[in-house]
């Protein structure tokens, strides 16, 4: 089937079977089973193994390409999005799976707490450990780095910069698809695609992120990672689609890393919506955009 139709199809599932049952009037709990449902139709590579590694302090799931010893493969720690209240290692493992793929990597899919039960800095503070859960089973950190998408990317943004604070080894690479920045949601494009959006509600955004900040200002850095101190950060590929409302999470946070410092690479893919990435068994695009994460990290590993 050519890839336009395709890119069609999946954009009108997204909008009449995802879309309007993630956010108000259902509740979280609904929200977490239907995604977890829904994502059971979303095939990984082939070849590629799935295991529970660690259960304390975090659980964490090793997603890779062999069974040999991990500490001959770089590691992807990849925090899962969700809005900062649904997803989990299930539900992301497929991109996992094209991730190590690509990368050559071991990848590390921590199961964070989410909100509104466990709010800020409860996920945080997760991938902090699960950082060094990581480093413990004998990764070099030259050869690590922290991922994430959606709201995973601000986690894994937000760890980062807390690696950076604690003075821990910090990771050789940072990359974020797609990633939420900006939790006041001020960003023109919030508005200016919001026809054109296949999967955000910005109502479901709201809700999201209120529960994750807890009793914090929506604008305070330490939960809205585009107003933090960036300086520092390792090198940083970020990857946005073009008609998801959060492309200014992307442009705004590109332009404040570079301007801090930061050696960043921004790629934008037209046509694309939110989270396209998990898509890679079926669009071109998203298995191309899976690629250039690899490469990306191939060359920062070496």
């Amino acid at each position: 089937m050519p890839q336009s139709i395709l890119k069609w199809l999946y954009r009108m599932v997204l909008r009449f079977t995802v879309r309007p049952f993630i956010g108000p009037p259902f509740p979280f709990a609904f929200q977490r089973r239907y995604v977890a449902t829904m994502t059971r139709t979303v095939p990984g590579p082939r070849g590629v193994v799935s295991e529970s590694v660690s259960k304390d302090p975090v659980p964490l799931t090793r997603v890779a390409a062999g069974r040999d010893d991990p500490k001959a493969r770089p590691a992807l720690l990849w925090v899962h999005g969700g809005g900062f209240v649904l997803g989990s290692a299930k539900t992301h493992a497929p991109l996992g799976g094209f991730l190590a793929t690509s990368a050559g990597a071991d990848v590390y899919l921590p199961d964070y707490r989410l909100a509104p039960e466990h709010p800020f800095p409860a996920a945080t503070d997760d991938v902090f450990r699960a950082y060094e859960q990581v480093l413990s089973r004998g990764h070099d950190p030259a050869r690590v780095a922290i991922g994430g998408d959606s709201a995973g990317g601000a986690i894994a943004l937000l760890a980062a910069l807390e690696i950076q604070d604690m003075e821990l080894a910090s990771p050789a690479a940072l990359v974020l698809a797609s990633p939420v920045t900006d939790l006041t949601l001020s960003g023109p494009s919030i508005e200016e695609r919001r026809r054109r959006e296949a999967l955000l509600r910005r109502g479901w955004l709201y809700e999201g992120y209120r529960a994750f900040a807890g009793s914090r200002s929506l604008s305070d850095p330490q939960v809205s990672p585009l107003y933090a101190d960036l300086g520092g950060l390792p090198p940083t590929l970020i990857q946005v689609g073009e008609e998801e409302i959060l492309l200014d999470d992307s442009l705004r946070l590109a332009d404040r890393a570079w301007a801090a410092g930061v050696e960043v690479e921004l790629q934008r893919y037209p046509g694309m919506w939110h989270d396209f990435q998990l898509h890679a068994a079926f669009i071109d695009d998203a298995a191309e955009a899976n690629e250039q994460i690899g490469a990306f990290l191939r060359r920062r590993w070496s």
